[in-house]
């Protein structure tokens, strides 16, 4: 591969709660690919967190039992659709880096806001999908995007965005993003989120969690 990558997570509770109704994981994929994955529970606290635990542990062992990504979210919708009689909903969130070619597929269903931060801009990438388990068959949003040595792609969950003034979450978070001169993924996760808390006088509304995957040339 002529690629690798980095990733580092910031991430706190509703009410700074130690539970969390956000869950991620990182992962090797076949083919030289690498795969970041976070979803959003409904709601917060435990049962959130049992929600989102099972969406990933579930697309965790599907991916690795070889089923495409969009193919393994419809099963795992599937699951948590039937035989049930109230909704749980979650959200999934995944970045699928190629280590050969440095290409990115963003994929999402229900997800929050993902932005690709280049050397000297910011894009950003949103979805109208609806979270998983909610209905029997779901649109799955995807883009794919080229990287290049030192870009970042940062995720986040409901809970950051919605810290922001409503009519300026886009805008503020580009702004956020670009503040941190850092070549460290953790560093600029845990300066994002710093940075979110400061527009919120009180404690955390939601859980909230910023997921930064760094691609670099070998």
């Amino acid at each position: 591969p002529a690629f690798y990558t980095m990733q580092g997570t910031a991430r706190i509770g509703k009410g700074c709660s130690s539970i969390s109704g956000d869950n991620y994981t990182m992962m090797d994929m076949p083919g030289g690919r690498q795969g970041v994955a976070l979803s959003d529970g409904m709601g917060s606290g435990e049962e959130a967190c049992r929600e989102s635990t099972l969406v990933i542990e579930l697309l965790e062992e599907l991916l690795e039992a070889g089923f495409p990504e969009k193919t393994a979210i419809q099963m795992i919708n599937t699951t948590l659709v039937m035989g049930r009689e109230e909704i749980h909903y979650s959200t999934v969130d995944m970045t699928v880096f190629d280590l050969y070619t440095g290409e990115c597929e963003i994929i999402k269903a229900g997800a929050s806001s993902t932005f690709i931060r280049k050397k000297d801009s910011v894009e950003h990438l949103s979805s109208t999908s609806l979270p998983i388990g909610v209905m029997n068959s779901i649109e799955i949003d995807s883009v794919k995007r080229q990287l290049e040595d030192g870009d970042f792609v940062i995720m986040v969950t409901d809970g950051v965005m919605d810290a922001l003034p409503a009519a300026h979450q886009e805008s503020l978070m580009k702004d956020i993003i670009m503040e941190h001169d850092t070549g460290n993924p953790a560093e600029l996760a845990s300066y994002i989120l710093g940075r979110v808390r400061q527009y919120r006088e009180k404690e955390p509304s939601d859980d909230m969690t910023v997921l930064v995957g760094q691609i670099w040339e070998k």
